[in-house]
């Protein structure tokens, strides 16, 4: 915030009685022992219940005074929950939500004691409408409290973090911070996934906890994760980032590099939707960087390359949509896709309520409506051992199924308005990182609700708290834009790049000026490495800095 202190300067307080301090110390000290011996109590009848609640005020503690600190293990405990259930069972199962809702609160409660105010979540109210569809839906239908409460946590974490992101100032120099760990983020990708390909078995037993799974003799990666989906789907989500960072911002080879590696590890999970994610992403975004060289190497190789895989490509990617919801309308999708359009009709318009069918919460407990619709003895939607693995194996069921054609109508109006403004500039002096995170978040938006036919990518890790961070981002800074707390300066011109002329280049700010800038990430430092590029690889590659103010989006 850039509040001075003397907008909140107060006349001095007068001064108390000794005996009100006496008083007040006397309160406050017996308060403390009193909860210090409960604690002991409760530490040595119930260690696990002390140990969450020391954690649990420690981490509010911290979301209040470090948000942004907050967030990033926020959002590192969503993207291992699975590994965290796995070692700790159903605390660790529940971990992500805790941490989503406790940072939630505490970042909420902090910006409206700090500043009065609360930034709106594009497509919050409809959110909100869809959480009442399907909590109405669980009180008029009889679902128990517990049942409903963890089938509405599932679904609404995804934009309660966005609320939460939200609420803190993001500065573009803070953008700049976050390009650089989504390069760490994909270096650690490519180190997990190649150590996978090497040493397959054993990286699939510790961290897949199952056989390895080979396709044409090649086994599928799962890198850091549990399932080569994931994996597939964190890498085609960096590998964007990347993407977009090197057509509208810096570019080196380095960064190209990156991507590509990254776009081979996740074509190596044998998924279909990190195949076609890949394909609709990337033609994007070089249909709107209009690189003419790019264009007209596209131009000339994807005939021949059709050629050669286009029927082998068509197999594999129809292969699977029929897998998924073919069959003769009897695969596990389609069961539930049907079950979904025949509950939402029977409890018209509101749904049959949290946590009673097509989510995790559904399978745990078995829903009655897959008993009514005779699910149980259904290999992959049964109830028997082993026999509903499918049940949570995609997400719009679970909508329809939940909170009804209300809830899910507003669902989709709220994920519309909340893309929307990922379209328009902030400003028009908008800096290139600030067009990063914008076109970034459109590209997350659109792999995750490709990604959402088949899994559910709206509530399970590790990538749906990317579905609407970037909107949030850019929700927070045009709020700041607005109350005039943040000033975008003036777009600079591109550097030349000549002997002659770079040094009247550099010179045309101010040293003090151009250093404030830099520090501000508003421009690129002269000698700064990008931040897709190691320090090995500073200099190395070509840098294009991309600011534009006629470009849109």
């Amino acid at each position: 915030m850039l509040h001075s202190e003397g907008l909140f300067a107060t006349a001095p307080a007068p001064r108390r009685s000794g005996v009100g301090r006496a008083l007040r110390s006397v309160v406050g000290y017996s308060a403390l022992l009193l909860a210090v011996g409960l604690s002991a109590f409760v530490g040595v009848e119930l260690p696990l219940v002390l140990f969450l609640a020391v954690a649990g005020i420690g981490f509010f503690a911290l979301a209040w005074f470090r948000p942004k600190t907050a967030l990033a293990l926020t959002l590192i405990g969503a993207l291992i929950s699975p590994q965290l259930q796995a070692a700790l069972g159903s605390v660790g199962g529940i971990a992500d939500e805790a941490l989503i809702f406790g940072t939630c609160a505490a970042i909420a409660a902090r910006r409206l004691v700090a500043e009065k105010t609360l930034v709106w979540l594009p497509g919050m109210g409809w959110f909100v409408l869809f959480l009442f569809a399907g909590a109405l839906g669980a009180v008029l239908y009889g679902t128990p409290l517990s049942i409903s409460l963890q089938g509405a946590t599932l679904l609404a974490k995804c934009f309660v973090f966005a609320f939460a992101v939200a609420q803190v100032h993001w500065s573009p120099k803070d953008l700049q911070g976050l390009a650089k760990s989504g390069f760490i983020l994909a270096l650690v990708l490519i180190a997990t996934g190649f150590v996978n390909l090497v040493i397959p078995g054993p990286w699939t037993g510790l961290f897949g906890g199952s056989p390895v799974q080979f396709t044409a003799g090649i086994p599928s990666i799962i890198g850091p994760f549990r399932q080569p989906a994931a994996f597939g789907r964190m890498a085609v989500i960096i590998a964007a980032s990347i993407l977009v960072y090197q057509f509208f911002v810096r570019s080196s080879w380095f960064g190209y590099a990156a991507a590509f590696i990254l776009a081979g590890l996740a074509l190596l999970t044998f998924r279909v939707k990190s195949l076609v994610g890949l394909l609709t992403v990337s033609s994007g975004l070089v249909l709107r960087a209009g690189r003419p060289m790019l264009l007209f190497v596209i131009a000339g190789v994807i005939p021949a390359a059709l050629a050669i895989v286009g029927p082998g490509l068509f197999l594999y990617v129809f292969g699977d949509v029929d897998l998924y919801y073919g069959e003769g309308a009897v695969s596990a999708r389609s069961r539930l896709t049907d079950g979904g359009l025949g509950v939402a009709q029977t409890y018209f318009p509101l749904g049959v309520g949290f946590g009673r069918y097509g989510s995790a919460t559904a399978a745990d407990y078995y829903s009655p409506e897959y008993i009514r619709l005779g699910f149980q003895y259904i290999y992959g939607i049964g109830s028997g051992i082993g026999m509903g693995k499918y049940l949570n194996d995609t997400q719009w069921p679970a909508l329809l199924g939940e909170t009804g054609w209300l809830g899910t109508i507003a669902f989709v109006i709220g994920a519309i308005l909340a893309v929307r403004v990922l379209f328009f500039r902030v400003a028009d002096n908008e800096p290139s990182i600030i067009r990063w995170i914008r076109l970034s978040g459109i590209c997350w938006f659109a792999l995750i609700m490709l990604d959402s036919v088949a899994a559910p990518a709206f509530s399970s890790p590790p990538s749906y708290l990317f579905l609407f961070a970037a909107p949030a981002i850019i929700a927070s800074i045009r709020s700041d834009l607005r109350a005039g707390s943040m000033v975008l300066p003036p777009l600079l011109p591109a550097p030349v790049r000549s002997t002659t002329s770079s040094a009247a280049s550099s010179a045309a700010l101010a040293p003090d000026r151009r250093r404030s800038l830099e520090a501000e990430g508003m421009i690129a430092p002269d000698e700064e490495s990008n931040a897709f590029v190691s320090s090995a690889a500073r200099g190395s590659g070509r840098r294009k800095p991309r600011s534009n103010p006629g470009d849109a989006p």
